[in-house]
């Protein structure tokens, strides 16, 4: 793939990742009421944050070093799980609350980005 196709699969990726946030905030907003909003937040955030950093450097890695792709994607699983992990523990000390809304809101996030991640690049890999 050139660098401008590479760019555009970024665009479509970029794009896909704040709209399926920004609709499973809306949609757990309307369904969980107000118990739910500041894990929906933190998912949000983290979903979108993390995901838009992760298009950036796979178009970094894609484009100038494709043979590092597989450990990229590694990389990227073993990252986003410490990061959930911390994101966790800090929701943990901070809060001293309720934990299970917590974890299932964010799960969430987490679970259908992982899978919107995976189908998506699985489908790029395949083109490079």
């Amino acid at each position: 793939m050139s660098r401008s196709e590479l760019k555009s699969q970024l665009r479509s990726y970029l794009l896909q990742v704040a709209v399926l946030s920004l609709l499973m905030g809306l949609a757990i907003r309307l369904w969980g009421g107000d118990s739910v909003q500041e894990p929906s937040v933190v998912g949000c955030a983290f979903a979108f944050l993390f995901y838009i950093a992760d298009g950036w450097v796979w178009y970094w890695v894609a484009s100038c070093h494709k043979d590092y792709l597989p450990s990229f994607f590694t990389g990227t699983s073993a990252c986003r799980f410490l990061l959930m992990l911390v994101i966790v523990a800090l929701w943990y000390v901070l809060e001293r609350g309720p934990m299970l809304t917590f974890l299932m809101v964010f799960l969430a996030y987490y679970l259908v980005m992982l899978a919107h991640h995976s189908i998506f690049f699985s489908r790029v890999s395949n083109r490079l």
